[in-house]
């Protein structure tokens, strides 16, 4: 026999939430297609286990009752009251919350830190901040303080979510925006990154040559017309930490005959404002990027691409709207590099070399926040020979470095890291391959921790397109 949750069975209860294949979901909305030969099923994550598949919602609840999760009136309240749909339309979305829990067992940060209140809270959060009626001023500053910033904006919760609610920007993000107009936010570490930010114009400080002084605007290495052209936009990291990274960029496109622009007047993209709140700030880099991005699409230069995925999913989906509020038009297309590799140019895979290894891939959060599937970067990367691809299961485990938390709890951070190179060494892997800059800053952060501790990790890290841009040649990754 086995114990486990019901009631309603049309995904209004929440009651039947538990884990298929380590994500949480509803049992009563999750259909198992016929070729499936098996599956594991857990109770909820992060909870205690009354028996089975029964587990004690009370501290998910004891949390949520922290930030009053109700309306809270002030002390009259009129007769007639008149509320347009318009001003209730935020809240109302938010108050689609079930309450089943499975974004709570999904949350990476409480795997590492349960005294982080978990999504759920701040939705409620935001869903009565988002009420005009509410007179509860507390809400944001209880956020703030609950742990508003120790979310790594994943989206693990959001993949989870049965209601599908937006809770990274509709919730999160949102909070922290308010958070930063009221003064509640951002948090100190955080104006440190600001203003780094505004005074180099980038989220990291320049250290060697940036990469856009080494090559040229314009790079063309071969002799035939090109298969394409397009601009690379490369991303702070890349620019100023990782030139490698950059060249071995420009080899793939070399080897593939498509002709590379990279203006060297770009700016950051902004990510690290929008991610702490600060969205009002945005505006000189939305107009200066797009601005240099329009006067290449009207030279026919349409495609702009980026090596970073944070870059990416800021370009994809937070700028279009700034930009239609700024009055800038798009008359170009946002591709991640490895996007393309794949979709839009004839891939030359015929000289692609040898190499022996066995590894997991890394599946960057903001690549899948982009709406780039996984296989994408894993069918690239088995088109180099000699390569073992060894799938560990929740590929979605998170490096800790995003949403501001390697600046405000680098601890948390290093914790989230470690886990996720810990797991692979159970599975018996001692390489990772990833195609995000800063999940390799954050991983190659926490093995040097490691090794300055004395601890030999015996792991190694490989960006995607280096080992990619190595296979076009003779030496061994």
């Amino acid at each position: 026999s086995i114990s486990f949750r019901q009631s309603c069975r049309s995904a209004v209860c929440g009651s039947c939430a538990l884990r298929v294949d380590k994500r949480g979901c509803l049992a009563c909305r999750t259909q198992i297609i016929r070729q499936t030969t098996q599956i594991t099923i857990d109770p909820l994550n992060h909870f205690k286990i009354i028996k089975d598949l029964v587990v004690d919602l009370e501290p998910f609840y004891e949390k949520m009752r922290q930030i009053q999760p109700y309306l809270v009136r002030g002390n009259t309240i009129p007769e007639k009251e008149i509320i347009l749909p318009e001003a209730l339309r935020e809240a109302k979305s938010l108050g689609e919350c079930i309450l089943c829990g499975s974004c709570y067992s999904d949350c990476n940060t409480l795997d590492v830190d349960n005294s982080f209140c978990g999504p759920a809270t701040l939705i409620k959060a935001m869903r009565f901040v988002a009420d005009p009626r509410d007179k509860n001023d507390n809400r944001l500053p209880q956020s703030v303080e609950l742990g508003l910033y120790k979310c790594p904006v994943n989206q693990e919760c959001e993949f989870a979510c049965p209601k599908e609610i937006n809770i990274r920007r509709g919730a999160i993000e949102r909070l922290r925006y308010l958070a930063v107009k009221k003064g509640y936010a951002p948090l100190p570490e955080h104006k440190k990154l600001i203003n780094s930010v505004l005074e180099t114009g980038g989220v990291v400080p320049i250290i060697n040559k940036p990469a856009t002084e080494i090559f040229p605007e314009y790079i063309k290495e071969f002799d035939d017309n090109p298969q394409s052209e397009i601009l690379l936009f490369l991303g702070c990291i890349i620019n100023r930490r990782k030139q490698n990274v950059a060249k071995a960029i420009i080899n793939i496109f070399k080897n593939n005959k498509v002709a590379v622009h990279m203006p060297r007047k770009v700016t950051c993209c902004g990510s690290p404002f929008m991610r702490i709140g600060q969205r009002d700030n945005m505006r000189p880099f939305v107009e200066k990027n797009f601005n240099i991005f329009n006067e290449y699409a009207d030279r026919g230069i349409t495609n702009v691409l980026t090596s970073c995925s944070g870059c990416n999913s800021t370009f994809r989906h937070d700028f279009p709207i700034l930009a239609n509020e700024f009055d800038i038009p798009i008359n170009f297309k946002i591709y991640d590099v490895g996007e393309y590799m794949y979709n839009h140019i004839d891939l030359n895979i015929e000289h692609l070399k040898s190499m022996k290894i066995k590894a997991m891939y890394h599946y960057p959060c903001h690549i899948r926040a982009s709406g780039l599937a996984e296989e994408i970067y894993i069918d690239l990367i088995q088109k180099i020979p000699g390569i073992e691809l060894v799938k560990v299961p929740k590929s979605g485990y998170c490096c800790g470095g995003g949403g501001g938390v390697r600046a405000a709890f680098p601890n948390l951070a290093d914790k989230l890291a470690i886990r996720r190179i810990e797991i692979a060494k159970e599975f018996g892997i001692d390489t990772l391959i990833t195609n995000c800059p800063f999940c390799v800053l954050s991983f190659e952060r926490v093995l040097h921790l490691k090794e300055e501790a004395g601890e030999k990790m015996g792991f190694r890290i490989i960006d995607f397109y280096e080992m990619f841009s190595n296979a076009y040649s003779q030496r061994k990754c």
